[in-house]
């Protein structure tokens, strides 16, 4: 069974997406990465990604292969807004996407590498993904609440904008699954500049704690209507049983089963052949 997701529409456009898929694993397939401290103690890295290899294959199988297992992407973020393209010399450099290092913040797929998925392990903060549906370009990146307060969103849209003379028109956003606005800190969040979110109301003090609204903070930076079509993932990782969620969990402090990473991203999909 799909990982159940809540969508909210902002606006609905009438372009047809064009073999554009948008994968979310949730947690029905365990912690889709690496990292040691979603793994028993001690365990190897060799055996670490031999372990999220076999839960790519299962994800592909339910998709019916439309997507290759081998190629997955996810960029080591460097928090400058850097965008990479994943070029057909990229993706056969290595038999395993997860060995190629790619430094920046936004990874960009095209529907001329069909069956590659660009996207991030996430617990509480969004991907967002923009599409250019009529040049067959797709931007994702990982909107942490750090990188949302360095503008990151309008970033991935100025991105297609500027290399691929993408029309705001034209284009196709999805926010990803997040915590929603019971997120809470009990103190001034140290990723927060102050003058963005006060201005935008995304951080309100309350008895003494902190709430943040990331989607309010994203709204601030990407207009719905400015978009073709402008979707949000209404599932709250906090409270959704189908995620897991960093909050949550709290280094131990909350149940096991909130702790792990699921996959969000974006891909072309696979055309069959007779």
């Amino acid at each position: 069974m799909e990982n159940s997701v809540n969508y909210e529409f902002y606006k609905i456009g009438k372009m047809p997406v064009r073999n554009l898929r948008i994968l979310n694993t949730g947690n029905m397939y365990g912690t889709m990465t690496t990292e040691a401290t979603f793994y028993k103690e001690g365990m190897p890295f060799d055996e670490r990604k031999a372990i999220f290899l076999e839960r790519r294959k299962k994800v592909a199988e339910a998709k019916k292969y439309a997507f290759d297992p081998y190629k997955f992407y996810m960029p080591s973020q460097n928090g400058e807004g850097k965008a990479v393209e994943l070029t057909r010399e990229m993706v056969e450099a290595y038999e395993d996407g997860w060995d190629l290092d790619i430094p920046s913040d936004i990874l960009i797929v095209t529907n001329k590498t069909p069956g590659v998925v660009a996207g991030f392990p996430v617990a509480d903060c969004p991907v967002i993904i923009a599409s250019d549906l009529r040049n067959g370009v797709t931007a994702t990146a990982h909107c942490s609440a750090e990188m949302i307060d360095k503008y990151l969103p309008k970033m991935i849209v100025e991105e297609l904008q500027s290399k691929y003379n993408s029309k705001l028109e034209e284009i196709y956003v999805y926010v990803g699954a997040h915590a929603g606005n019971d997120w809470t800190y009990d103190k001034w969040p140290f990723f927060a500049k102050e003058t963005f979110w006060e201005k935008t109301g995304a951080i309100k003090e309350e008895n003494g704690s902190y709430k943040i609204d990331l989607r309010k903070a994203i709204l601030n930076q990407l207009n719905p209507n400015d978009f073709e079509t402008f979707i949000v993932n209404d599932d709250n990782t906090i409270t959704n049983p189908n995620y897991y969620s960093n909050s949550v969990y709290n280094h131990g402090k909350g149940p096991k089963e909130k702790n792990g990473m699921h996959f969000e991203g974006a891909y072309y999909q696979k055309v069959k052949r007779l």
